[in-house]
């Protein structure tokens, strides 16, 4: 079934779905999000299409002008303000009943929107629906594929508990109702690298959640990035901490707590193991860092000492 205009009571002027996409310093990959989205427009009737910029330096203006002949509109900070209220700015200025917050580095594939339209027609108790997605390079190519969550398109059963858990959302994959947000605010301030977990799991919490069993966004990875520097430096770690404290105050029991301290703790492990691996190639004293991580944050007194180990060895060289 395909969605269209007469077939979705709302007024003219307004439109069923907002795709707002903020940048920073990614005109080049901003083609590709753009062009994914004009492949498969609504119209103006259905479909807003805005880009808000953080004071880019590469000129993202440009390429919203060729690729959006007057179609997509160009809103962009005073100064810098950082991704997170960025996103809120774009929230903000959403028109539409559903918004998909759509990063500029990141895009869909055909299908999406009309999917997503029939996912809200077809459950009209849920309030928000994802994806399954794929994970690309910075030429496109796909990574990995995440794993589906199940087998049929459909609301997922209890999935606050999953989600509060683990990270099952990218946020390319996923549209949210407008007044979502007006109830329950948008993405929390405190956290500078895992607010859409966050976000996703304060939702869960409070709605029913479709999902779509088939790949139709592409969430981008860098490897050479501002974001995997920080990662380097403990960044993620951090934060990582401190969205346990968060998650964990959104449990109403003691049994899903302790869930999320456990998986939060595998997660920091990993991350730490990671940022160890990447950290040999950049700086001793970042790996330094992370081998700490993993010793405080090792599964068992087995890989503590393994870690223990490693970390008096690089130490005494350095």
């Amino acid at each position: 079934m395909s969605v269209t205009p007469q077939m979705i009571n709302i007024p003219m002027s307004t439109p069923k779905i907002s795709v707002m996409i903020p940048t920073y310093n990614c005109a080049g990959l901003l083609r590709k999000t753009l062009a994914s989205v004009l492949e498969q427009d609504l119209g103006p009737e259905l479909m807003q299409i805005e880009v808000i910029d953080d004071c880019s330096t590469d000129h993202p203006e440009q390429v919203v002008a060729e690729l959006g002949k007057g179609r997509v509109t160009f809103f962009q900070q005073p100064h810098n303000v950082k991704h997170v209220k960025n996103f809120q700015t774009a929230l903000s200025r959403a028109q539409g009943e559903i918004i998909h917050l759509l990063h500029g580095d990141d895009f869909v594939l055909p299908g999406f929107y009309t999917q997503m339209l029939e996912m809200y027609t077809q459950f009209p108790e849920i309030k928000a629906c994802f994806t399954q997605n794929h994970v690309v390079d910075s030429d496109h190519r796909i990574i990995h594929t995440a794993k589906k969550i199940q087998e049929h398109n459909g609301i997922i059963p209890n999935f606050f508990e999953m989600q509060v858990a683990d990270q099952y959302i990218q946020t390319p994959s996923i549209t949210v109702k407008k007044e979502v947000y007006a109830t329950l605010g948008t993405f929390n301030p405190s956290l500078s690298w895992t607010e859409d977990w966050e976000m996703w799991a304060r939702i869960a919490k409070h709605y029913p959640i479709g999902y779509i069993a088939q790949p139709l966004a592409c969430y981008r990875v860098h490897t050479h990035s501002s974001t995997s520097m920080k990662s380097i430096q403990g960044e993620n770690i951090n934060d990582l901490k401190r969205i346990k404290v968060v998650l964990k105050g959104h449990c109403d029991t003691e049994d899903l707590r302790e869930k999320v301290e456990h998986s939060l703790n595998r997660i920091i492990f990993d991350y730490a193991l990671k940022n160890y691996l990447a950290a040999l190639k950049v700086a001793k004293k970042y790996a330094l860092r992370n081998l700490k991580t993993c010793i405080a944050y090792a599964p068992n007194w087995k890989t503590r000492w393994y870690y223990i180990v490693v970390y008096c060895k690089i130490a005494i060289r350095s």
